[in-house]
């Protein structure tokens, strides 16, 4: 049996706004097992991000945000515990990486004092111990001729350096959790290729549990072992990446992967595009968010809100119709 690592249990996440409290994730639900990767994808403002920094707790919560729902790191509740024991689990037991190396680093320190940094808090390093951890971290991450870039600032790196900075960082405390949320943003097509294999090879060292977030289908097709597809703060299709790749369920699952473009066929043929765009928070459609947008919406798409529902090869989805369909094939 796996090893569950994070539960995640009907998750909303809601922001103070001009307009009142905006709900921007709603129910959220969803496991990440040891060992595995499990990839979370969808269009901008779906809430991916919102997603894994609510897991953080990142949020100013008395006047800024409201989570509801159940957050199960290792067994241990993180929204029933006080914040600044959250202090105490980042870094150590859970680490995200973030969009953009350069303005998540400090510019001001050197990458030694911010690889020790963790060290020193969480484990309760002396300096010296910090330093000798601070360099394998970066030897670990490949990072070549790891004594010199310990004395360099951030903008004396490369951006791919400046990545594999910030996974050394994220790594250092050896955490059972990754987040890594868009981490090849900015970079060019072959080091993105390489800080993949990277957390890939990372993840199997490890055995830790890894989210990862991305638009890139082809990236969650090659590293992935399930995906979640996000559409306006809610799971609106989730399974194993064979299964939903073979046989998306949900039109916005079918519109996503239709819109990878293929290097077999004719080259002159037009890329599928998802009519629309996702709407605000204060425009919130009524019954299933994504049918303003939906081909194949009708009279009960628009009025009732559909259940994310099993299926019987374990996928769960988020429509009426996919429901239907499976239904009238049993």
């Amino acid at each position: 049996m796996k090893e569950t690592i994070l539960q995640v249990n009907g998750l909303s996440t809601s922001f103070k706004t001009d307009r009142g409290w905006l709900k921007a994730i709603d129910g959220v639900t969803f496991q990440v097992y040891r060992g595995e990767i499990l990839g979370i994808v969808g269009e901008s403002g779906c809430g991916k991000s919102v997603t894994s920094q609510s897991i953080m707790r990142l949020y100013e919560e008395k006047r800024v945000a409201r989570y509801t729902g159940e957050i199960i790191l290792n067994g241990k509740s993180l929204l029933s515990i006080p914040y600044r024991q959250m202090q105490h689990i980042r870094g150590s037991e859970i680490s995200m990486i973030f969009q953009d190396a350069l303005s998540s680093l400090n510019p001001v320190l050197k990458i030694s004092d911010q690889l020790m940094e963790p060290l020193r808090i969480h484990q309760r390093l002396k300096r010296a111990e910090a330093w000798q951890q601070a360099l394998k971290m970066l030897q670990l991450v490949g990072i070549p001729a790891p004594e010199k870039r310990m004395e360099q600032y951030p903008h004396e790196l490369s951006g791919g350096m400046r990545q594999r900075v910030m996974i050394a960082i994220a790594l250092a405390c050896r955490p059972k959790l990754l987040i890594a949320d868009e981490p090849t943003t900015a970079l060019d097509v072959t080091i993105q290729a390489q800080i993949m294999d990277l957390i890939v090879d990372l993840n199997r060292q490890m055995e830790m549990g890894v989210i990862l977030i991305t638009h890139d289908l082809a990236v969650v097709a090659q590293t992935c072992q399930r995906v979640a597809v996000m559409y306006l703060g809610q799971i609106v299709e989730e399974g194993g990446v064979p299964d939903l790749f073979d046989r998306p369920l949900h039109p916005y699952t079918q519109g996503l992967l239709s819109s990878i473009p293929r290097l077999e066929g004719d080259r002159r043929e037009r890329l599928h595009v998802i009519s629309g765009t996702v709407p605000l928070l204060h425009q919130m459609p009524q019954g299933c968010r994504f049918a303003p947008r939906c081909p194949y919406a009708t009279g009960p798409c628009r009025s009732a809100m559909p259940e994310l529902t099993a299926m019987e090869n374990g996928q769960r989805v988020r429509c009426w119709r996919a429901v239907e369909k499976e239904a009238s094939h049993a």
